[in-house]
């Protein structure tokens, strides 16, 4: 596992965007250009600043091999301080190896809330649910579960709405668009990482709009 460069240093509006694969741009030929953070920093532009700290095959429940809350992430956003952190993880959870039980899976998603809302930078989150998966278990390798992910975007709703964090209900929005979707249809293409972005970036500009009005 590689931690991302960090740039500390920078003077204008610093992004970090926390995720599993989908962030990270698993199946993308150049994710340095094409992942959605990539693009999210090109739509923005150079007063912005967007770290990529999507790591693959990660997911939110402590219980599972790899979880996300046992990476040195909160350091790393300490460390980054930046103004806005999106949220995108949920979805590997879905796989019959990491699911436990939906209060294993509610207690660590709000758990990796927590530790954001008491990071010193006091940073805005914007999450996103997890989105719509199309992968077929008999043509693919991943012990995917769809009534398992079902499960789990019912509780992104629930404690985000609770949390009072605003989201993107990337579930919803990606039902029925399969255009957006890699070979596996799991991860997102090329097509679908620039509409992720673009969702990203209409959220936080419209943040920063009512911080000008």
């Amino acid at each position: 596992m590689r931690i991302p460069d960090v740039n500390v240093n920078f003077e204008g509006i610093k992004v970090a965007c926390v995720g599993d694969s989908l962030t990270y741009g698993t199946t993308l030929l150049n994710r340095k250009v094409e992942s959605y953070p990539a693009r999210l920093a090109k739509m923005l532009g150079k007063d912005y600043n967007v770290l990529n700290l999507g790591f693959a095959g990660y997911a939110v429940n402590r219980q599972s091999s790899k979880s996300y809350l046992n990476l040195p992430y909160s350091k790393i956003l300490e460390q980054y301080a930046p103004k806005y952190v999106v949220v995108l993880l949920g979805t590997n959870d879905a796989r019959s190896k990491n699911f436990t039980t939906e209060n294993d899976f509610a207690y660590a998603y709000k758990s990796l809330f927590n530790s954001i809302n008491n990071l010193s930078c006091k940073p805005q989150i914007i999450a996103l649910t997890s989105p719509m998966a199309y992968v077929n278990n008999e043509v693919c390798e991943f012990d995917f579960s769809h009534d398992n992910l079902e499960k789990i975007i019912k509780l992104q709703r629930t404690i985000l709405d609770e949390y009072k964090i605003p989201y993107i209900d990337l579930h919803n929005i990606t039902q029925g668009k399969t255009s957006l979707y890699s070979d596996d249809m799991l991860h997102f293409n090329s097509k679908g990482a620039k509409f992720l972005a673009f969702k990203v970036f209409s959220a936080i500009s419209d943040f920063e709009k009512k911080q000008i009005l």
